[in-house]
């Protein structure tokens, strides 16, 4: 019984430092976008919030006929990702290199609409060995992006308003 009661609270401690929690997203831009995901031959088109807080976070929210958004997924600049609502399963928190594989290409989207304001204007494609990337930007002003992740066939496709 005396060891128990040490294991026990260990699981406690550890289960509690395994995730943090976020500060309240503020938003100091946000634009809105139609986004397709598609993935295993269901195509899902939302309604979305794609926002950037002051200090480099990124968020994107979706929405299908409700106000009530559907999923909503973050991305802090120390790289931390979080994933909740209800097309997030049972959603999921911490480092991107830590997270599930359903959430890949979600990472790879929102690294590409962190890193976005400094890409350069026209249309380029970024090819990785995980990712295809495509973007048009005109002015400083984002009107598309496309992320295909290669290894699940997964794609994310947003065109801005």
């Amino acid at each position: 019984m005396r060891c128990v009661l040490p294991i026990c609270v260990a699981l406690l401690f550890a289960g509690c430092s395994a995730t943090r929690e976020l500060t309240a997203f503020e938003a100091a831009s946000s634009e809105k976008a139609l986004i397709r995901w598609q993935r295993k031959r269901v195509s899902l088109v939302c309604d979305a919030v794609c926002a950037r807080s002051q200090n480099g976070a990124v968020l994107v929210r979706l929405y299908k006929q409700s106000p009530a958004p559907l999923a909503e997924f973050r991305l802090e600049p120390e790289k931390y990702f979080a994933a909740k609502g209800r097309l997030a399963g049972r959603g999921w928190a911490g480092p991107p290199a830590r997270a599930p594989t359903t959430f890949s290409s979600w990472i790879a989207f929102l690294s590409a609409y962190q890193e976005s304001a400094g890409l350069e204007t026209g249309a380029r494609q970024v090819q990785t060995a995980a990712t295809r990337i495509a973007y048009t930007k005109s002015g400083r002003k984002l009107k598309a992006l496309s992320v295909s992740n290669t290894g699940t066939g997964e794609v994310i496709s947003a065109v801005f308003k």
